[in-house]
């Protein structure tokens, strides 16, 4: 499942990224070569958008999730708006399975 995560400049979500990594790589489930993850700025997203699985967005963008969700519905990928209570702590574990959950029921619907 290959992730991409989007915020404002994309400084904010590199940590984030750096948080879910730690978790993957701790992990006794996952292997980290199945979770690449990816931190842009928004301004990059149409450029990344069809390499990835599903997009995480930061909720300093929640008001452009509109429109980046409907990016994200023109190739068939699933999005999520990340809260501000688990962005700001950081919480990679939380956002990993927000992810998985996001990214498993879209397959399932296919």
């Amino acid at each position: 499942m290959k992730t991409l995560l989007v915020c404002a400049g994309g400084f904010s979500t590199t940590m984030m990224m750096e948080s879910m990594k730690k978790v993957v790589k701790e992990s006794q489930k996952l292997d980290e070569k199945d979770y690449p993850m990816e931190a842009i700025g928004v301004d990059k997203l149409e450029r990344y958008i069809d390499d990835y699985d599903v997009i995480l967005v930061g909720p300093q963008l929640s008001h452009k999730y509109n429109f980046i969700e409907s990016e994200a519905a023109k190739v068939d990928k699933p999005t999520i708006l990340l809260t501000s209570d688990i962005y700001g702590s950081m919480d990679g574990a939380t956002v990993m399975k927000q992810a998985l959950v996001a990214y498993r029921k879209h397959e399932a619907q296919k």
